[in-house]
């Protein structure tokens, strides 16, 4: 299909007979602002504010790339254009995060693209075109795009930016489902397959099978309308609310579920799905099921009982409460249980989520970014333990990746971070881990295995903290228990994180286990195509097993996504190696670079 442009003689008429009804084919742009319902409440003349002045940015936005914003009734923007290559540029330059002074709020927004027959009527535009857009838009990740199979084949050249296959979805009032792919900005684009094969590699050898089994894509999350229980108008208000709060709030972990906003009832198949009912009576009542769409089986559900003046504070202790079992089920394991049994605001909780996914990426910019979320975090709850421990951390990865300016205050803010958190929790398995890293970085190595083996007994089926143990063992040069706790961690977390895989992928590289090794890092980029650590090792991998020519175009890679990337820099950063292993993998990165 051709690049969508504006029909020959502009505007024509429907069909015969109705001369004041004209179409064209455009481009359709939709956003919807994020978070609007919960934020107007909270400060309504603020949240305008914002809003109209991200109206004018993308008045200006679309201006610029030949189109032009025809509606903006509410939190919603339509915008069309003549091609659709103009539509997708306006669409990535709005999703920009916008600067916002201080005080003010900042708005984040959803975008759905389609393309089709355009009406226009007594100053209105109608379609099913239009209404495709807004539908698509409801399964974009907060700061995302999502476009239709026809706006992606209308696309004038290559897109630059990884596209994620949603599959065919049925959208609310369309007739046939809609083919629809999410663009993953700031991702890499990979250069090898775009998704986990589901068959196991054949050079992966028993030992390993069993701990890749469960590796898949981001679990899909189908959300359900909840559903009010008689005619009592503020249990209606309530499950509407509660509904656009869970999507909104899964937005952001956009990179950890793909959320589908699902108008059909239940039906068989590939995904799970969240659903739930109010009641209002003496006391407002919600029941919330977390289901297994292809067997049917109930993973979770609760009830919530609140008095009847509840509201905003009720819909986020669920939210939190339904992700929570999302990811305990789903992804993380019991970890999740630790960072969640402190209580706070859900502004304060989205915070710290944020900082997580940004401190996994494991860059300078990012723990840098990780940092402010943590702050903020603290900001809105200083009482909360998760963000105190997490921004220790933070501050400890910049001193052991070489990011810090100053060493020495990163290390005494994270100390810092650890006794806060200690004295409002002195039982907690992250602080007492936080603790035992800081001894780590102070020089007393046999006090800090000592402290994360304590870490560990106070939560055994924290598959993140049994990691943390296995990071220390290896640094101690005890690779064989490293191994064992590595492996012991992928069995307790249903979606392990790619730093855990990594480090057991170059753990078996130092012990010589290369086709383990090899499949590990192949899964890691597969899934993370920008995952530098899984690169480093799979161009050493391949330059020892001969392969110097796929380790060149592994290495030529790695600086695409890392162009500062120095080897001497990351071997010096790198406590986990030995001098004689250090040795050797500088030889082999300095035979990659060639």
């Amino acid at each position: 299909m051709p690049p969508a442009r504006k029909s020959a003689g502009a505007r024509k008429s429907a069909r015969e007979g109705d001369a004041n009804i004209q179409s064209v084919l455009k481009a359709v742009l939709v956003a919807d602002a994020a978070s609007y319902s919960r934020l107007m409440p909270e400060d309504p003349a603020g949240t305008i504010r914002s809003l109209n002045r991200h109206r004018d940015r993308m008045r200006r936005i679309a201006a610029r790339h030949g189109g032009e914003v025809v509606a903006v009734p509410g939190d919603f923007l339509l915008a069309l254009f003549a091609t659709t290559g103009e539509a997708l540029a306006a669409a990535i330059e709005f999703v920009e995060p916008m600067t916002s002074a201080a005080g003010q709020i900042a708005l984040q927004f959803r975008i759905g693209l389609h393309v089709g027959d355009v009406f226009f009527q007594s100053g209105e535009y109608l379609g099913v075109a239009i209404n495709i857009a807004s539908r698509l838009q409801q399964s974009a990740p907060v700061g995302g795009i999502v476009m239709s199979q026809s706006f992606r084949d209308s696309l004038p050249g290559k897109v630059h930016h990884p596209l994620v296959d949603f599959g065919y979805l049925r959208l609310k009032n369309i007739e046939a489902p809609v083919r629809a792919f999410e663009l993953r900005l700031g991702a890499a684009p990979p250069s090898r397959a775009n998704r986990i094969t589901e068959e196991v590699p054949a050079n992966l050898t028993a030992a390993a099978a069993p701990l890749l089994e469960k590796h898949e894509h981001r679990p899909v999350i189908h959300v359900r309308p909840f559903r009010a229980l008689g005619k009592a108008e503020r249990a209606l208000i309530f499950a509407d609310g509660l509904t656009e709060e869970l999507v909104t709030t899964l937005g952001v972990f956009a990179q950890v579920f793909r959320s589908i906003q699902a108008e059909t009832p239940h039906e068989p198949g590939e995904g799970y799905e969240i659903s739930g009912q109010v009641r209002n009576g003496d006391r407002l009542r919600i029941t919330c099921q977390l289901v297994d769409r292809k067997h049917g089986q109930t993973l979770w559900s609760d009830r919530f009982d609140f008095d009847n003046v509840a509201s905003y504070d009720a819909q986020e202790r669920i939210t939190v409460a339904v992700i929570t079992a999302l990811q305990i089920r789903l992804t993380e394991g019991d970890s999740v249980g630790l960072w969640s049994d402190h209580t706070t605001s859900l502004l304060a909780w989205e915070e710290f989520h944020r900082g997580r996914m940004l401190e996994a990426r494991y860059t300078a910019d990012s723990n840098r970014q990780a940092r402010s979320h943590f702050e903020a975090a603290l900001a809105t709850d200083a009482k909360f333990v998760p963000a105190m421990v997490a921004l220790g951390f933070c501050h400890l990865d910049a001193i052991r990746l070489g990011w810090s300016d100053a060493p020495q205050a990163d290390l005494e803010a994270a100390f810092g971070m650890a006794g806060r958190a200690l004295e409002r929790a002195p039982h907690d398995a992250y602080a007492t881990a936080l603790l035992a890293y800081g001894e780590r970085a102070r020089g007393k190595f046999v006090r800090s295995i000592e402290l994360m083996e304590e870490a560990v007994r106070l939560a055994p089926r924290n598959g993140e903290l049994v990691a943390y143990l296995a990071n220390m063992l290896w640094m101690q040069g005890d690779r064989a228990g490293a191994i064992l706790q590595y492996q012991r961690a992928l069995r307790l977390i249903p979606q392990p994180a790619s730093w855990i895989y990594t480090n057991l992928g170059l753990v078996y590289l130092c012990d010589g286990r290369r086709p383990e090794a090899r499949t590990l890092f192949d899964l890691v980029i597969a899934d993370n195509p920008d995952f530098v650590r899984a690169h480093i090792g799979q161009a050493v991998a391949m330059v020892r097993d001969g392969e110097i020519a796929k380790a060149q175009d592994c290495y030529r890679e790695l600086v695409l996504i890392d162009p500062g990337f120095q080897p001497e820099r990351w071997i010096a950063q790198n406590q986990f190696l030995d001098p004689q292993e250090a040795d050797r993998f500088m030889r082999d990165l300095a035979e990659a670079a060639r």
